[in-house]
């Protein structure tokens, strides 16, 4: 195949893939090897709009895998993680969100005794609760394994994430004394489709941008 019948995203792919592989000593030849034996997935995955990042991951990690030891690979995938701060933040949002609505819909379905949350209610959850992980991340786990001295202050960061979740539990207080008008409670079964929404849409921008997860310690300390 013509790489220059190849989309920008994949023709970008194969260049990172091929400058690693160098980088790691492979032959010309032997590059031509691996290249020739991935092409033909890439250009029936390219048919259906999928692009190679999709499905054989970050390039430099895929590449790592004829060269390097597992080990290695999995500390590449984690280096190669999406720490956008905006693209965490949704992604743990969305998480809060999709799981309590999940959660709270069967539960109903149930119980109708079951206490539920109002749209409103549930939107305020999941941003605080978002914002709370990432905080968690930014302070905490993004520094484990450093020096003490590249280490924020411990007691202000626990400071800082103290104040972040008392304004999110009295957002989600004040939240729920509003009117139905504003804060309408939703039927089991549409907390249900919503919860599945926000979880299925999470997964895609997870898939596509390669989101680092804000609740990864292990991933955070390796980034």
């Amino acid at each position: 195949m013509n790489l220059h019948q190849l989309t920008n995203k994949n023709q970008e792919f194969i260049h990172i893939a091929t400058k690693q592989l160098i980088q790691d000593g492979k032959s010309d030849a032997e590059i031509k090897e691996i290249l020739e034996g991935i092409l033909p997935s890439i250009e029936e995955n390219q048919k259906n709009g999928i692009p190679a990042r999709s499905f054989l991951g970050a390039p430099t990690t895929w590449a790592a895998q004829f060269t390097q030891s597992p080990e290695q690979i999995k500390e590449a995938a984690a280096a190669n993680k999406n720490t956008n701060p905006w693209l965490m933040w949704a992604d743990s949002s969305l998480f809060w969100f999709g799981l309590l609505g999940l959660i709270t819909g069967i539960l109903s379905l149930t119980n109708s005794n079951y206490p539920s949350y109002g749209l409103l209610s549930l939107i305020v959850i999941g941003l605080g609760g978002g914002a709370i992980l990432y905080a968690t991340y930014y302070f905490v786990y993004r520094h484990i394994g450093k020096e003490k001295s590249q280490r924020p202050n411990m007691w202000k960061s626990i400071a800082i994430l103290a104040a972040l979740m008392i304004v999110w539990l009295a957002l989600f207080s004040a939240s729920s004394f509003l009117p139905a008008a504003i804060n309408p409670l939703l039927p089991p079964l549409v907390l249900v489709i919503i919860g599945a929404i926000a979880l299925a849409i999470r997964y895609y921008l997870k898939k596509k941008y390669n989101i680092l997860s804000a609740m990864s310690a292990q991933a955070a300390r390796k980034a």
